[in-house]
């Protein structure tokens, strides 16, 4: 069963400020990053425990041929994912457990 997915308001931006900067490079990398991101989501959506915690609940994927992880909290009784953060690789991971509260 395909789990529902809330974006946090914080990841559109990360998602924002990504693709503006694969855009100053190159229009077609900026949307592969998109598909690749969304791939991953729907992914993540059909497969919510695949990855490791890494954080107490939260857990972090990998974008495809990018480099970003995507930090999500499983919520099994709602049957829902929500996603605090998508960052880059040099970015601290400590952002995203920071959004959680």
């Amino acid at each position: 069963m395909k789990y529902r997915v809330i974006l946090l308001p914080k990841v559109l931006e990360d998602l924002k400020e990504a693709k503006k900067w694969y855009a100053t490079i190159n229009p077609t990398l900026a949307k592969d990053f998109k598909i690749q991101v969304n791939k991953e989501i729907d992914y993540i959506a059909e497969f919510p425990e695949h990855y490791q915690r890494r954080y107490k609940e939260l857990r972090q994927s990998l974008v495809a041929r990018f480099p970003y992880s995507i930090f999500y909290l499983v919520q099994d009784d709602q049957k829902q994912l929500v996603v605090f953060a998508v960052l880059h690789f040099r970015r601290n991971p400590e952002l995203a457990r920071k959004r959680i509260k």
